[in-house]
């Protein structure tokens, strides 16, 4: 596979970092809310942000 470079490389970036920050907002959620750590179950929250960090992953992946 050819190096990305220029804007590619930029839009590569972005996207990754983007996958990073959902995933990082989903773990801080469950560390610090009682609700999932007591049940071991994703409250609504949760739910939410596992779904944007799939979605950012899924368009990492489609690009």
């Amino acid at each position: 596979m050819a190096e990305r470079t220029g804007p590619v490389q930029a839009q590569h970036r972005a996207q990754e970092q983007a996958v990073q920050t959902a995933y990082g907002r989903f773990i801080r959620h469950t560390q610090l809310c009682l609700s999932c750590r007591q049940t071991g179950v994703d409250c609504e929250d949760a739910v939410e942000l596992k779904a944007a960090w799939r979605e950012a992953r899924q368009a990492v992946s489609a690009a």
